[in-house]
Formats: structure tokens, C-alpha cells, sequence
């Protein structure tokens, strides 16, 4: 087992080193398990090192017919509430629209019939897009990220070795690859709906919210007279009326992840956190790692260590730069970074057969 100690714990949190602390400082803040455990409080204060508490493989696993159908079946449990909070959205940005259809009267939000008329086409379109999404085809390797993040932290919780005895070659099967699995499959049940949604925003709300516009001018047309005009005149020849979604709203969504990542880091040796890509829509093409550390520069800049298990049991350090209109980001070898988010994590006892000695 890792021997960890007190002096390498303190340094992972210089705030504090600024006043004397005691014991009873350190557990208070910590909330060790057992409450009186000084090793328990060693472990929850961190570091949690890759290069000994992570595998020795990397995420890269064949996928079977039934895996992909209970992958599937993660999202598609959860669409509906999805694409609810889509719809919600262009509601919100219909009941926002003032008009003044005649030189001189009050103003007057859009008819119903017409609001319903563009409610329905969104509706339709965004549950279609996101299953599109959801039943494409999931590629003949795979990887278990979710799993590999859970179970890695599992592990490190209990202070239970992880070296070469527990394989350097992805585990498809036996104990160890079915614990990964399962524990993939317990991160999407708690964080598939935000991976949906975080997709949803950055890559379909701004295709449904051309959707929206043009339905709106079909809407108004339909309806005609002077209410019909009006919309006429207030979009012109925008194609994209009410600019839902894309980058930089997920930027802003990925400002405050970055306060919560910060803050569970402050308590924790690590946490999973869920990474959002700009070049694939796919929620099966986004990825879930281990948030080990963090720097914040102070001018909206800062850097977020991981454990990626892209990379076996190596650590990694994304730059993230918040100052524009998107997430800039450096050293995230998977694709264009654009959004990240804390995940939902309870930790589970792995079987006692993974126990090494």
C-alpha cells in the first residue's frame, strides 16, 4: 500500500499553511471516514499520485452488442427530460418577444396559437436530433472512461494497491473489466442527463434555434395581418433570431463548474469531472476523467490536473482560459475542449477479490 503522509498532504493545500492548524482543524474541514482516522484523513486530504494510485492500462476497450444497448439505454432514459429543458429554453425566448403591431396601442406578446405552432416544431426537431445522436453507431472499441474514473477513485478511497497485478492490458472481461463496466454504467445513471444537456446547449440549441426563427416567420405568415407583420419586421433576415446554445454559453455554465470543481477539490484528492468537445456531438464521443488539482491565476486563467485514463497512469495538466467568447484550452489531447463539469459521484467497495496484498 501507498504510505502517505501528513507534511505531503498539507502541501497540496497551501491555504493551510498560512496559521497554524491541528488535528482537529484538519478533520473538521475534511470529514474523514472514520471521523477519527488519521490515515482516512491522509487519504481524503490527497494527493491522489496517477503514477501509483491509477492502472496500469489505458481506456481502449472492444464493446459488445449489449454494451452499447445499455449505454443507450443510460441516454435514452433520460432524453425526454432533456429535450423538455430544450424546449423550455425556446419558450422562455418566445415569452421574452414584444410587440407593437399597430403605431399607436400597448405592446403585446405573441399569440398563443402562433407560440404553440413554433413549440411544436422545436419539439419535434430536438427530440429527433438528440436520438439521432443517441443511436448512432457506437464504434467497435470503446472506452470505459466513466468506469476507469469511478473505479480509480474507489480504489484510492480505500487505500487498496493498484500496480501490474491488476493487468497492464485493458480488462474486457473478468472481474476487474466487469467492475469497470459497471461502474460506467453507474456514472452515466448519475451523469447522463448533464452530459445530454451539455451537448444539447454547445451543439443542438444553436441548430434549434434557427429552427425556432424560421418557424416563427412561417408562424407569423400564416397568421398575417398586422401581429404577422411585425414579427416580419423584428426578424428581418436573421436566420438565427434568438442565438440559443453554442460556445459561449457553455462557457458561462462552464465558469461556475469551475467554481464547484474548485471547491470539491479543496476537500477531496480528486473528483470525476465530465469533459465537452467542440468537434463531435456525440454524448458516447465525450470523455470523463479524474480532476487531481488545480491552479487558478486570479485573471480568469487557471490549470486543472488529471488523471486521464487515456494515458494509462500518467498525469496531465489542461490550461483553461475563460477571458473570451469560448473555453480556450491547451494540452487536452482528445479534441477541442469547450466545456467541463462536476460530476455526480458515490464511491462503491470493489469485489474483495481485487484486493491485492
Amino acid at each position: 500500500m501507498t504510505t502517505r503522509g501528513l507534511k505531503e498532504a498539507m502541501s497540496r493545500h497551501p491555504d493551510l499553511t498560512a496559521r497554524p492548524v491541528t488535528i482537529r482543524d484538519l478533520q473538521r474541514r475534511f470529514q474523514p471516514s472514520p471521523p477519527g482516522s488519521l490515515k482516512a484523513l491522509r487519504i481524503k486530504m490527497g494527493p491522489f499520485k496517477p503514477e501509483t494510485d491509477a492502472f496500469r492500462f489505458n481506456n481502449n476497450f472492444p464493446i459488445t452488442d449489449e454494451n452499447a444497448r445499455q449505454l443507450r439505454q443510460r441516454y435514452q432514459t433520460v432524453m425526454d427530460a432533456i429535450v423538455g429543458e430544450g424546449v423550455r429554453q425556446v419558450a422562455n425566448a418566445l415569452s421574452a418577444i414584444s410587440l407593437n403591431p399597430l403605431p399607436i396601442g400597448p405592446s403585446i406578446s405573441l399569440p398563443g396559437i402562433i407560440v404553440d405552432e413554433v413549440i411544436g416544431k422545436v419539439t419535434t426537431a430536438l427530440a429527433g436530433n438528440l436520438l439521432d445522436k443517441i443511436i448512432g453507431a457506437i464504434p467497435g472499441s470503446f472506452g470505459r472512461c466513466g468506469g476507469m474514473a469511478f473505479a480509480g477513485y474507489d480504489f484510492y478511497l480505500l487505500d487498496w494497491t493498484v500496480d501490474e497485478r491488476l493487468g497492464t492490458t485493458p480488462p474486457a472481461t473478468g472481474v476487474l473489466g466487469d467492475y469497470i463496466f459497471s461502474r460506467l454504467l453507474d456514472s452515466l445513471d448519475l451523469n447522463a442527463g448533464t452530459f445530454l444537456s451539455w451537448v444539447m446547449t454547445l451543439h443542438v440549441m444553436p441548430v434549434i434555434s434557427k429552427v425556432a426563427t424560421a418557424a416563427l416567420l412561417a408562424a407569423a405568415g400564416s397568421f398575417g395581418g398586422p401581429i404577422g407583420s411585425a414579427i416580419g419586421a423584428l426578424i428581418g433576415s436573421q436566420e438565427d433570431f434568438f442565438r440559443l446554445g453554442g460556445p459561449g454559453h457553455t462557457l458561462n455554465n462552464t465558469r461556475d463548474e469551475w467554481r464547484k470543481i474548485k471547491s470539491q477539490l479543496d476537500g477531496e484528492a480528486a473528483w470525476p469531472i465530465g469533459l465537452i468537445f467542440g468537434d463531435n456531438a456525440s454524448p458516447f464521443a465525450q470523455h470523463q476523467v479524474l480532476a487531481i488539482g488545480y491552479t487558478d491565476n486570479g485573471d480568469n486563467t487557471g490549470s486543472l490536473t488529471i488523471w486521464d485514463n487515456n494515458d494509462a497512469n500518467e498525469r496531465r495538466t489542461l490550461g483553461l482560459d475563460f477571458r473570451g467568447h469560448e473555453l480556450q484550452a491547451t494540452n487536452c489531447l482528445e479534441g477541442p475542449l469547450k466545456g467541463v463539469f462536476l460530476e455526480a459521484y458515490s464511491s462503491h467497495q470493489p469485489p474483495l477479490s481485487l484486493k491485492l496484498s
